[in-house]
């Protein structure tokens, strides 16, 4: 049984962007191994002109190797897209754009990658992991774990009872709707909310009679994408925010919300112009945005649903009718199953969240030598950069320097940040 240095668990672009950076350096075996039987990202929300929230040198490399033939412009050389997509004038693309570049560059990575590897454990035993699949066995001296979110759901949803007509966003299901004639709630006022709300108004899913949007927030609130918020993802802003307490640092995400999940401005731009339009002409399904609305149950009522909310701005509680009803709550990040052989080895705070040092490895109680890497799973240590695609090329270079213990890639020397967070020196 071959032995790697690195075998990764879960191929999406966190691990896409660690293989191809991982791919210059010399002499250091490593695997990535996925249940899926091919690359795919968040396939269920996939709508064509669903746009990224980061600029499309944001990619899986360049901001560690610009010359790294895994870049979105070798891309679209390779490809024949390049003068055709500069003449677009866009430095954002869609996600399905972002999907089409990330097979690329499996297809490109292929030897290292293998599909159809449901992993069922992690056992570690005499300096080495041993990682069962459904299929095979693999050694290797240190792992990384990107696998992923899964939808996170209110607490008066019992799974037992989703259906095709109560389910979450990200879902199969949510392709094969049929909203014909059928009133419809959105419950979420985030991206996906909106970008799910104004799907079924535009009849993706056949024409509904209406369409209501559900949600907490005070209003459809836009990304703020301003220049000083985007000092947030960064690596200088990074290091400062390690360092600080874990009060203070729940307290600051707090207040950062709309710089990782406010809805697209030109989403909003176009939503609004629709609705204008239609009512206007007095053309498509009736619709209502409900802001200060805080979901206190679906209840069964027949074959439809009643969807209770508390008003937060009138202070009253409300009663909705719904025939489908559409949970875009957002996904959570959970320890997988697989890891739990070793469960007991990994240190967690009082959340019972994974402790990530600074160079995204976990503190566990085994050998130093043989590192954990983990990837997404330090929103509260790292910041609200840990889930964001804005930072992974840097922090996949950060990975490859200690997983080698070679500085193949600049990762600290970088021009004085125009906002300094950290104590000033008099």
């Amino acid at each position: 049984m071959k032995k790697y240095d690195l075998i990764g668990l879960g191929i999406g672009p966190f691990h896409l962007s660690l293989a191809a950076l991982l791919k210059k350096t010399q002499n250091h075996s490593f695997l990535f191994l996925e249940r899926k039987y091919n690359f795919s990202w968040h396939p269920e929300l996939m709508f064509d002109d669903a746009q990224m929230q980061t600029t499309c040198f944001k990619d899986l490399v360049t901001a560690a190797d610009p010359t790294s033939p895994f870049s979105f412009m070798n891309y679209l050389v390779q490809n024949g897209l390049y003068y055709s997509f500069m003449n677009t004038g866009r430095l954002v693309i869609t996600r399905k754009e972002f999907e089409m570049y990330c097979m690329w560059v499996a297809k490109s990575l292929e030897e290292h990658l293998q599909f159809e590897q449901d992993i069922k454990s992690v056992e570690f035993k005499e300096g080495q992991f041993t990682i069962k699949t459904s299929k095979d066995s693999f050694q290797a001296n240190n792992i990384s774990v990107a696998t992923g979110h899964t939808p996170r759901y209110p607490h008066f949803v019992n799974k037992n009872e989703l259906s095709n007509s109560f389910l979450h966003a990200k879902s199969e299901t949510l392709k094969n709707l049929d909203l014909t004639d059928k009133n419809v709630i959105v419950i979420g006022g985030g991206q996906t909310g909106l970008e799910v709300f104004t799907h079924a108004l535009k009849g993706k899913w056949n024409t509904p009679k209406s369409v209501r949007l559900i949600s907490k927030r005070g209003n459809l609130s836009p990304l703020d994408e301003s220049s000083f918020t985007n000092e947030y993802f960064t690596p200088n802003y990074v290091d400062a925010f390690y360092h600080i307490d874990n009060e203070r640092k729940a307290q600051i995400v707090k207040t950062q919300k709309l710089a990782s999940d406010g809805n697209t401005p030109s989403d909003l731009k176009d939503l609004y112009k629709m609705l204008y339009l239609n009512t206007l002409y007095g053309k498509g399904p009736d619709f209502n945005i409900l802001p200060m609305r805080e979901c206190i149950d679906v209840q069964k009522n027949g074959s439809s649903y009643k969807v209770i909310v508390r008003n937060n701005f009138i202070n009253e509680t409300e009663t909705l009718n719904a025939d489908v009803v559409i949970l875009a709550t957002g996904l959570e990040q959970n320890i997988p199953g697989f890891l739990a052989p070793i469960s007991h080895l990994l240190r967690k705070d009082e959340l019972n969240r994974l402790q990530v040092s600074r160079n995204f490895s976990l503190e566990w109680e085994g050998p130093k030598t043989n590192k954990i890497y983990a990837l997404n799973f330090s929103r509260h240590g790292h910041g609200i950069a840990e889930p964001q695609t804005s930072l992974m090329a840097w922090r996949s270079a950060t990975i490859v320097n200690d997983l080698t213990g070679e500085n193949h890639y600049n990762v600290g020397n970088f021009m004085k940040p125009f906002i300094q967070y950290s104590k000033v020196e008099s």
